[in-house]
């Protein structure tokens, strides 16, 4: 037994002590008193007792170690002696082997080593088969799966060679004869025979793990074709299954409530269907001399003299597995081009219609709200359709096809691959963008239309107002007084002489006209153009694109269209609350549903305002019904034509951007002296355009409002009306007369 080094060093003196005691042990006794002599006797004893207790633990702790190594010594004895017994029979084996074949023995002689070379090449291949389980686990656990399926078949070839191997007395074996001298046998090829399925399962697993190396797929997809015996368009089915299968997890992983996300998600499916077709070309498409992928792998394997280890005389084998590869080779014919192109074509538009359809129950399309985030996703996805870092894993395999670095992989890849001049962009993306492009400018007019409520406006108004006016009253006031359409004049003409010091109320024509529309109208009038003005930044945004030309051809009409529905039906409310006044003025004074007159033009006046505010004073309501080129000035030099809502609109779409202060001015001169029409009436040859039957609705309008009032009213208004219209001639456009004038000419005339 070993002691430990500290033992060792305690040992070392106590030896060195003792061993210089007794070589001196007469100077020890002339030198030193007997009292020092009985001392380091009791000294050395107590450490003899010390070591011998010390050994004594350390036997005891290493006991169990020591029985251990004694029973393993004598098991080490057995083995050896049994495996030199077996050595020593093998050697008379072959001595008598070796004798038989020089020297003619007796017949009673042969018949027994013939047994029992027969019942040695059944053991072997017997054990083939119980070796076979934890080769093939190995395979598996090593995701070695062409090596495991290739293994499968062979243990295959030597369970069928089992049964026609000559039997104990000649002949076939008897399978019951068999099976009695190796009663596991139906019980071990059950246990490989489950394996077939265990190795296509794996292998289909296999093809699903994203991120992985072609070899590692193309070693799945040969042992899926092996166990499974699938031919080539077989295999490629299969590997576009899986890859569509990586298409729908991502998506379905994609929650569809953040753009960037879907975005993210759009490019990274983008990514697996370029790489996918990349990787076809490089499994099945034969270029130039090289054989694909797919079929160098699966159609070269070691030789067959290799494969049976261990089984004596395996010619019978090798033959079965010859005939398996030939048959292989047979099946496995290379693909024709066009199959491939079909076949990829197919798959890709399925892909594409997976992506832009719905995806658990909604499109993944509408996170995106703007049309800024829909140029942003355009930009996102195009460059990584270009992006040479998607393909990088095909590179290697486009120099070998075109002999020299390739700048643009993906289009390299749809020339050969696809053979067709696709654009990723127009087959999956652009028809679903514009649609949502469409969505988009509908959700900004449907908005527009529950903001803009004329109802509930005038409701408001008259609430605001008040409901008890007396209307005498009302049309007696004096002009200083102000009244529902002119700052007062006094006030007003102070601000126009020059020198004088105004405030910015009065000096800015904004505010001025912000002051005569009111609070209420202004409001109206900036929700509608702000949602306009929406639109065109979205519609913009969205063209900042090489489609530009097509979609504005495709999208100019149908913004124009909903615009003009939009500002439509806000004419037909108000147009309703103006009939609900034409009706309401003819009641009786008694009747409780009468309305006071002073109301009736109150409410009238307001609609009217707010008709005159969307026709002049819109900045982006005529922008969009006018030309699209009129739209940041980089689309004017597009060929395109500017169609304007066809039956719609009128023949001149041109519509100026602002009113022009000095246009209106000289307007009202031509009204005031005579010249212009008092009607105000428009036709499809005015300047205004597309917004010319709002003008007319505005006028129409007018003559409602002037039905409504008595002569007498109607020459008290008129006369008011004259005065201010020469004091305030300077700031209000000429229409406002017009719509003034309609107001009483109607009516009088």
């Amino acid at each position: 037994m070993r002691m430990s080094s500290a033992s060792a060093a305690e040992h070392r003196p106590s030896a060195a002590t003792l061993g210089g005691g007794q070589r001196d042990a007469e100077s020890l006794f002339r030198a030193k008193p007997m009292s020092e002599i009985r001392n380091v006797e009791s000294a050395t004893r107590k450490n003899i007792e010390d070591k011998k207790e010390e050994l004594r633990q350390l036997v005891g702790t290493r006991y169990r170690d020591l029985i251990d190594s004694a029973d393993s010594i004598v098991h080490m004895k057995s083995l050896c002696e049994s495996i030199s017994a077996n050595i020593s029979s093998i050697h008379g084996n072959i001595r008598s082997l070796s004798s038989s074949s020089s020297v003619a023995e007796a017949p009673t002689i042969a018949n027994p080593n013939s047994v029992r070379v027969n019942v040695y090449g059944i053991a072997c291949r017997v054990k083939y088969l119980v070796d076979t389980p934890e080769n093939i686990w190995g395979c598996l656990d090593e995701s070695m799966f062409l090596e495991a399926a290739g293994r499968y078949m062979r243990a295959q070839h030597v369970q069928q060679r089992l049964v026609k191997l000559e039997g104990f007395g000649g002949g076939e074996v008897d399978q019951s004869k068999l099976l009695e001298k190796f009663p596991l046998l139906e019980h071990q090829w059950q246990i490989v025979e489950s394996f077939k399925a265990q190795i296509s399962q794996r292998s289909h697993e296999r093809l699903l793990d994203q991120g992985l190396g072609l070899g590692a797929y193309v070693d799945a997809l040969t042992a899926v074709a092996v166990v499974d015996e699938l031919d080539p368009k077989g295999v490629l089915g299969l590997f576009l299954d899986s890859r569509r299968t990586w298409v729908l997890q991502k998506l379905n992983a994609c929650s569809g409530d953040d753009a960037g996300n879907v975005v993210s998600v759009f490019c990274d499916v983008l990514s697996v269907i370029e790489v996918t077709v990349g990787q076809v070309g490089e499994l099945f498409l034969q270029a130039l001399t090289d054989m694909p992928l797919f079929y160098k792998t699966i159609l070269s394997t070691p030789p067959a003299s290799q494969l049976f280890g261990g089984i004596p005389n395996p010619e019978e084998e090798v033959a079965l597995w010859k005939s398996f590869r030939d048959n292989l080779e047979s099946v496995m014919v290379i693909f024709d081009k066009a199959d491939i192109s079909k076949a990829c074509l197919s798959w890709l538009r399925e892909c594409g219609g997976q992506i832009v359809g719905k995806v658990n129950g909604k499109h993944l399309i509408e996170a995106i709200v703007t049309g800024g985030e829909l140029g942003t996703a355009e930009k996102l996805i195009r460059e990584t359709m270009d992006s040479k870092d998607v393909l990088s894993g095909s590179l290697d395999w486009l120099k070998g096809v075109f002999g020299s670095e390739v700048e643009l992989p993906w289009n390299r890849i749809r020339e050969i691959v696809l053979e067709d001049d696709l654009n990723l962009w127009d087959e999956i993306f652009e028809k679903a963008f514009v649609e949502r492009m469409k969505s988009i400018i509908d959700s900004r007019f449907d908005d527009l239309a529950k903001t803009v409520n004329v109802a509930e406006s005038v409701r408001a108004f008259s609430e605001i107002t008040g409901e008890k006016i007396n209307f005498q009253a009302y049309l007696n006031r004096p002009s200083t007084g102000g009244g529902v359409w002119f700052i007062e004049p006094n006030a007003k003409k102070l601000g126009l002489i020059a020198g004088n010091k105004t405030s910015p109320e009065e000096s800015d024509f904004q505010s001025c006209l912000t002051a005569y529309f009111g609070p209420e109208v202004s409001q109206m009038r900036d929700a509608v153009d702000q949602r306009c003005q929406n639109v065109l930044e979205d519609l913009l945004s969205f063209f900042e694109s090489e489609k530009a030309g097509q979609r504005l051809k495709d999208l100019a009409p149908y913004v124009q269209n909903r615009c003009y529905d939009s500002v439509s039906a806000l004419l037909s409310d108000v147009d309703k609350e103006l009939e609900f006044l034409f009706s309401a003025i003819k009641k009786e004074n008694n009747d409780s549903e009468a309305i006071s007159p002073a109301i009736v033009i109150e409410k009238s006046l307001f609609m009217g305002r707010l008709l005159f505010a969307l026709l002049n004073h819109s900045e982006h309501v005529p922008l969009i019904l006018g030309s699209p080129r009129l739209w940041f000035p980089r689309f004017k030099y597009l060929p395109i034509s500017a169609p304007a809502l066809s039956s719609r609109s009128t023949n001149k779409v041109s519509i100026p951007v602002t009113s022009n202060e000095g246009s209106s001015r000289n307007s009202w001169n031509a009204f005031t002296n005579g010249e212009h029409s008092q009607t105000s009436e428009l036709d499809d040859d005015t300047s205004f355009g597309v917004a010319s039957p709002f003008l007319k609705s505005f006028m129409q309008a007018g003559s409602r409002f002037g039905s409504i009032l008595s002569d007498g009213q109607v020459g008290i208004f008129k006369d008011r009306s004259a005065a201010a219209m020469s004091t305030f001639g300077d700031i209000i456009p000429a229409q406002a007369a017009g719509l003034l004038s309609s107001f009483t000419t109607t009516r009088y005339e």
